[in-house]
């Protein structure tokens, strides 16, 4: 049975009216605005001329051990200019997908503010009907979040925190439940700890996901977010989530002649789906009808990249991988690639 017509619920289904839903995930990779946000570590995104002019700045640039982090702090101009060729950007993104129209329901990571996401909706996304936006600021020091973009109304939201140990901020969950035709669909935004962390903060970031939905009312709820785990975890985040929620992406693979993008992240030729959507099992008094998963390889999102080996000198050129942002040509995107996925309540 082609994937497209199986049920993935035998519960009782809406009478006559069924609604078509779409929704984009989309790591931006540092949506911030060109303000300082008090308390936290945003230095980086912040227009040259007042980094020239701030001792406190240039204090905390040259802090950082890192080389690269140290000169990107120093010396990156994030000024308004730079922020409306991102706002472009990305929005052109958002508007390549469902004929123009944008996903009903678009989830961001690295966001930095609503603040941000309300420029993108009224001067980038103008015109296409995201009147709700929900975002609610968390702990991580650089003082980015899991934001909502959604042209539903939103019913509540509330973040969920991660406890890692030691006082150790990190991104919560932000659960965002949303009003579709009678119905409520409740999102949960994840941005869980990067690979620079050990597998067991992914692990736990993934035990509070499996809490939160198990604690959730609503008819669908949905997981989605940057998951940050790799296939060869141990233990592995992702693969704690199997007897709880249904992996889109891994039901997409087994369509018959569906063909998806080799993964959402390119590091170091490597290609893996960080970018995930679950659908909680055990759906509330609605059936879901899986419509299309896509992972959005647009030909101007990919680019050319050249990759030398600090050890051997030697120089490689991937071709087709995610085209980055940059603040100084304005061009470029993302260093992923965004997913989106079709349903039929």
């Amino acid at each position: 049975m082609k994937l497209g017509f199986i049920i993935l619920s035998s519960l009782i289904s809406l009478s006559g009216f069924a609604r078509t839903v779409t929704l984009m995930n989309y790591n931006a990779e540092n949506l911030f605005d060109t303000v300082h946000d008090e308390g936290k570590e945003d230095y980086t995104y912040l227009p040259l001329a007042l980094k020239k002019e701030s001792q406190e700045i240039k204090d905390y640039c040259n802090s950082l051990t890192v080389s690269s982090w140290r000169k990107s702090c120093l010396y990156t101009d994030w000024n308004e200019e730079v922020l409306n060729s991102k706002i472009k950007n990305l929005s052109r993104t958002i508007r390549a997908y469902n004929k123009g129209r944008g996903a009903d329901i678009v989830v961001l990571q690295e966001v930095e503010n609503k603040n941000v996401l309300n420029i993108l909706v009224n001067q980038g996304l103008k015109g296409l009907g995201y009147k709700y936006i929900s975002l609610i600021e968390g702990p991580d020091k650089r003082g980015i979040d899991v934001g909502i973009l959604s042209k539903f109304p939103v019913v509540s939201e509330r973040l969920h925190q991660v406890d890692l140990g030691n006082n150790r901020p990190t991104r919560g969950i932000l659960e965002t439940t949303l009003s579709v035709d009678g119905k409520t669909i409740t999102i949960l935004g994840n941005h869980w700890p990067s690979q620079h962390n050990p597998s067991e903060h992914r692990l736990a970031a993934s035990e509070k996901l499996k809490d939160v939905a198990n604690n959730v009312q609503s008819n669908i709820v949905i997981a989605t977010g940057d998951f940050n785990t790799k296939t060869t975890d141990v233990p592995n985040g992702v693969d704690n989530l199997k007897s709880d929620f249904i992996n889109v992406e891994t039901q997409a693979r087994l369509r018959p002649f569906k063909r998806l993008w080799r993964g959402t992240h390119w590091y170091r030729g490597e290609w893996t789906s960080l970018d995930k959507i679950f659908i909680k099992r055990n759906f509330r008094k609605v059936r879901l009808k899986f419509r299309s998963f896509k992972i959005l390889s647009y030909k101007f999102l990919l680019g050319d990249k050249k990759w030398t080996d600090g050890d051997t000198g030697n120089v490689t050129i991937y071709r087709n991988v995610p085209f980055r942002f940059s603040s100084k040509s304005g061009t470029g995107y993302s260093d992923h690639l965004p997913i989106a996925f079709k349903f039929k309540l």
